[in-house]
């Protein structure tokens, strides 16, 4: 690599995986787009898209902040009346 080149940026996360956002008291989102390297040096960044109640909200985030979440669990449905 000559001098003043950057090494290529490749994306270490893809589209749909779960992913947890570091220093934000474990909020975990899914990745919905990537927005490519508009962060500082060329960084990779990332709109996060986060279930919060009462409604979901997307958040920009550079890739650097992110680590692979597990997928989360489906929540059963509560109060269900047998034959209902």
């Amino acid at each position: 690599m000559a001098d003043g080149e950057r090494p290529e940026a490749r994306a270490p996360l893809a589209l749909g995986d779960y992913v947890r956002i570091k220093h934000s008291a474990g909020l975990v989102g899914r990745i919905v787009e990537l927005r490519g390297g508009l962060g500082p040096d060329g960084a990779l960044v990332y709109r996060v898209l986060v279930d919060r109640k009462p409604v979901p909200s997307h958040v920009e985030v550079l890739g650097d902040q992110l680590e692979v979440a597990a997928a989360p669990k489906p929540n059963p449905r509560r109060n269900v009346r047998p034959g209902a």
